[in-house]
């Protein structure tokens, strides 16, 4: 779970606890602290960096930084009212998974809060999909193509926007200069 994506795993998991009659549980724990664990890495490597550095880099950046103060003050304020709900709701969109850990490291979220929120968000999201590949029995193939689609729809919408105020912030930077 540290190197490969839950939505390939998992549901094969499943599926082989089914196959074999054993219990779905053992591979549930070991996915749900494999994906804790990266997770945790992320947001040690964040806090390692401290908020502090990167607010006074992007306040006295270049104009072509994309990031401004106002924007760490959004984000500060939204991670101060909804942190916890960002953090668990985001261990079900792909790279939202692991973008999630960053804020919290870099604000800091206390590490016995995100820990707790990630681990139940990466179990959750662990169980359903180790509980499809379990009921779905001999026809998981159909599970993963499902799980397929939506990873490259939630990656492509990720991207999309991403890119999009990549595009608005350096046209804002562009326009500035004239």
């Amino acid at each position: 779970m540290l190197v490969v994506a839950p939505e390939l795993l998992m549901p094969f998991l499943g599926y082989a606890a089914y196959q074999s009659g054993e219990g779905p549980l053992p591979a549930l724990i070991a996915g749900s602290l494999g994906g804790t664990t990266g997770s945790t890495l992320i947001y040690a490597a964040a806090r390692l960096v401290d908020g502090e550095r990167v607010r006074r880099w992007i306040v006295h950046g270049g104009r072509w930084q994309l990031l401004r103060e106002h924007d760490l003050e959004a984000i500060d304020a939204l991670f101060q009212r909804h942190g916890g709900a960002l953090v668990l709701f985001g261990r079900f969109i792909p790279t939202v998974r692991s973008l999630v850990s960053v804020p919290a490291g870099l604000l800091p979220m206390p590490w016995g809060r995100f820990l707790l929120f990630t681990l139940l968000g990466t179990t959750a999201w662990n169980a359903v999909l180790m509980g499809g590949g379990y009921t779905m029995g001999a026809n998981w193939e159909a599970l993963t193509e499902a799980l397929g689609t939506y990873g490259a729809i939630a990656t492509a919408v990720t991207i999309a926007a991403a890119l999009i105020f990549t595009l608005r912030r350096l046209r804002g930077a562009t326009l500035g200069k004239r």
